[in-house]
């Protein structure tokens, strides 16, 4: 046996891809007065539901993740692009970045929430709690906010089955008008019967009055 053959080739190594979502032992994380549904994926203030974008959700929860360290922009790329290294990311970092401040209600001058480091990266300032339950009445507010989708939705249909009826103001002004072009007509009815007659009876006068003056001329 050669020495080549018997030579023992080390396996090739492979960087290990950071997972596409970090991973938490509760279900609920909260800071300030937001609330993070890991479940049902949602981002939750004083009852109210924040919509997020995918991206903008996941990044969320990398900051979240690591709240208190620094987060570098390389990072975020491997998480959120991790089949694209060679991509331009820095216009969508900066993008998903910003829109996630403004969901939160924060300010890259005067950060309450994403602080950004120079050159490096973000870092997450408030201190994240994780709970097994959701905050006291948020719940409830979610109940209540699903009620009022249904409710908008049963509306809705409720209008498209029932058929289109005037607003009552409307159908009262029209039955006003309606009777008044029926009394008018009326009017001009009677007046036209009552020349009429009046000629007629002025008619049958002048006849009598000619077959008067014609029988005294036969006697005379």
């Amino acid at each position: 046996m050669n020495a080549n053959e018997s030579e023992i080739k080390p396996e090739p190594t492979e960087i290990a891809a950071l997972p596409a979502l970090p991973t938490f032992p509760t279900r609920y994380l909260r800071f300030g007065p937001f609330q993070v549904d890991l479940q049902r994926e949602d981002l939750w203030r004083d009852g109210e539901r924040i919509r997020l974008q995918g991206k903008v959700y996941q990044t969320l929860l990398i900051l979240l993740s690591r709240a208190g360290s620094v987060v570098t922009r390389e990072e975020v790329r491997r998480h959120l692009w991790p089949e694209n290294p060679d991509v331009n990311f820095d216009a969508n970092v900066n993008t998903t970045m910003n829109k996630l401040r403004q969901a939160l209600g924060d300010s890259p001058e005067n950060p309450a929430y994403i602080e950004t480091i120079p050159r490096r990266g973000y870092c997450f300032l408030a201190e994240v709690e994780l709970a097994d339950s959701p905050i006291p009445g948020s719940t409830k507010s979610a109940e209540m906010s699903a009620g009022r989708t249904a409710d908008a939705a049963r509306s809705a249909a409720l209008k498209v089955q029932r058929p289109y009826a005037l607003p009552l103001g409307f159908r009262v002004a029209t039955l006003v008008l309606a009777g008044m072009i029926v009394g008018a007509l009326l009017v001009l009815a009677w007046f036209s019967y009552n020349h009429s007659r009046k000629a007629l009876h002025a008619g049958v006068k002048a006849e009598r009055v000619l077959g008067v003056e014609w029988l005294a001329r036969l006697k005379s």
